[in-house]
């Protein structure tokens, strides 16, 4: 085992303390894992990633339903073809509280 892992992300992980580094030049891990590496080391491969569950589908086709129905809403209150008066309560609140969120 190396002391160093690659990542999905392009940076490495120290595997002893489980520390993730990006790729940063000005990260001073980032530097020492570049000198065990010019050293003649090479990290290990990154994990192959885990197939996804129908589970996991679904959570990402939900994610994106959620993601365009929110523009969908921003578009139509902004532009004043749905007023905020006529939106259902329940919809209304969780309009709002988006909207909190985002900060808007």
């Amino acid at each position: 085992m190396a002391k160093y892992r690659l990542d999905e992300f392009d940076g490495v992980v120290h595997v002893a303390t489980g520390r993730s580094i990006p790729a940063e030049p000005r990260n001073e891990h980032w530097r020492e894992y570049l000198k065990w590496a010019a050293q003649g080391f090479a990290p290990d491969p990154a994990p192959a990633p885990k197939p996804k569950t129908d589970e996991d589908l679904l959570n990402e086709s939900d994610q994106r339903w959620l993601r365009s129905l929110d523009w969908l809403f921003q578009y139509l209150v902004h532009s004043g073809a749905l007023p905020l008066a006529d939106i259902p309560a329940p919809i209304k609140e969780l309009y709002l509280q988006r909207k909190a969120l985002r900060g808007e």
